[in-house]
């Protein structure tokens, strides 16, 4: 679908052409759909307070979170599978149309169940939004300009952390907190508008074949039971409960992978496990990851405030030193290629293990807060460099006629990894002693061996990167 220079024609500076004309049309309105996405990442979580106290359900005061992933998650393993029936833009405006109608729900909700369907609903269609703005990241940038493009959306998810919880703050103050839901809906619905107006319609069209494919439900079904079993985990107290809840989510998304395998209508490219194939590595190396970071951002706000006294008001400042130093970093290494392109992306689990490591004696010698603010970009200067460089290179490694789905199923792979990174971060605080009281010392000792167990995922990562540039074929992604 992209439009390459003509041979001779000077082509513009990469950072200038994705603002630019049509591609800075697509950039603004891919990155809509994933602001407000992000911000509702980041919003619940300041208005459920408000929301208990006006319509009751405190006792199911995680599960607007869990259902809303479990959604995300099955939303955006939907799209390919919708894509190939209806077509990539209309699959990107009913995420849209779904989002908007979830937030409608929301704001409308007269008790907790009903908020929970319409979470669901948000999920879903948030997954669909994140899934096809990845994928379109594929079809309408030429490589050169991907690596750039997806550093631009690494910022609006910066811009999502910041808003979400001020949004959720100003609503919850004036105590109208379904105005923070229903403010989505006019938001949603120009997104739908744009998305139909302006990505044309030759823009990853569903085949005749194609249309006839069946909706692929009980996979799914399974993803999604899958997330569900691993994000219960978190709320029982056997630590051997919690082990075989998690290994169960395991073996159910890993069955849901192994159907995938034959089927017509997939949900994922050939081969998105293997270790012998550059998708498979990538994916694996996402995994890995966003596994690490998780662990990390969850337990940050405890070592914060429990350990440094930190106000709560502040305790987001450390999560955003990290998520700044993601998007800085992403910004800065965007336009490196070969063995300097390799060189950084197999430094950023490295930075990840640096910084997860020095957090770790940190909280075990109790040392200044200092030593917090110093290792917290190093974690997020880590992802960020890995970020953006695998996350072109796997679209460029994907198999011909697999573009699409091999760019759209990432948002999926990196949800799983966030899942199943929170319940066994959860797990390895819970059996360090981290149960019901959280003191200094219990968090000081629960806190370390989470980051000290994040060594294992992030030394499994630097070793699938460098599988991964060993198989994977050279990209022609040259910059001018």
């Amino acid at each position: 679908m992209h439009q390459p220079s003509p041979s001779g024609a000077s082509s513009p500076q990469p950072w200038i052409a994705v603002f630019r004309g049509r591609l800075g049309v697509y950039t603004l309105l891919l990155n809509l759909g994933i602001l407000f996405f992000g911000i509702d990442n980041f919003l619940v979580n300041t208005l459920m307070p408000s929301i208990v106290a006006d319509i009751g359900g405190v006792a199911f005061y995680a599960w607007a979170m869990m259902l809303y992933l479990v959604g995300a998650i099955s939303g955006s393993a939907s799209y390919g599978p919708m894509r190939a029936r209806i077509g990539g833009r209309w699959a990107l405006a009913l995420g849209g149309a779904v989002f908007s109608l979830g937030a409608l729900g929301c704001s409308l909700a007269p008790v907790m169940a009903a908020l929970l369907v319409s979470r669901l609903f948000q999920g879903i269609g948030g997954g669909l939004i994140l899934a096809g703005s990845m994928a379109f990241v594929s079809t309408l940038y030429e490589p050169r300009l991907r690596k750039h493009a997806i550093a631009v959306t690494n910022v609006t998810w910066i811009i999502a952390a910041l808003l979400g919880p001020v949004q959720g703050g100003i609503f919850g103050e004036i105590g109208w907190w379904r105005g923070a839901f229903f403010l989505y809906v006019p938001i949603g619905a120009a997104f739908l508008i744009g998305v139909l107006w302006k990505i044309p319609k030759s823009a990853d069209q569903a085949t005749e074949d194609s249309r006839a494919l069946r909706f692929p439900v009980w996979r799914v079904a399974l993803l999604g039971l899958g997330v569900l079993c691993v994000g219960t985990s978190g709320h029982v107290g056997s630590g051997l409960l919690r082990m075989a809840l998690i290994i169960t989510a395991g073996l159910i998304v890993w069955y849901a992978f192994a159907r995938d395998v034959s089927a017509e209508n997939r949900l994922f490219p050939s081969q998105p496990l293997s270790l012998s194939a550059p998708v498979g590595l990538a994916y694996w190396g996402h995994i890995l990851v966003t596994t690490a970071y998780i662990a990390i951002s969850i337990y940050l706000p405890l070592v914060l405030t429990v350990l440094h006294g930190v106000a709560p008001l502040y305790v987001g400042f450390a999560n955003g030193v990290m998520s700044i130093g993601w998007s800085i970093a992403a910004a800065v290494v965007a336009g490196l290629h070969g063995s300097r392109e390799r060189k950084v992306v197999t430094a950023g689990p490295i930075c990840l293990m640096i910084g997860s490591t020095g957090l770790a004696v940190a909280a075990l010698f109790g040392a200044p807060f200092v030593w917090v603010i110093v290792c917290a970009p190093l974690v997020g200067i880590g992802i960020g460099i890995f970020h953006v460089h695998m996350t072109a290179r796997v679209m460029s490694a994907a198999r011909a006629g697999e573009e699409s789905i091999t760019a759209s199923s990432l948002s999926t792979i990196r949800a799983l990894g966030m899942a199943f990174g929170a319940a066994l971060a959860g797990t390895v605080a819970n059996v360090a002693g981290l149960r019901e009281l959280a003191t200094p010392e219990t968090v000081r000792t629960a806190v370390t061996w989470v980051y000290l167990f994040n060594l294992i995922p992030l030394t499994l990562a630097v070793a699938v990167t460098l599988r991964f540039f060993r198989v994977a074929e050279p990209v022609k992604d040259r910059g001018p």
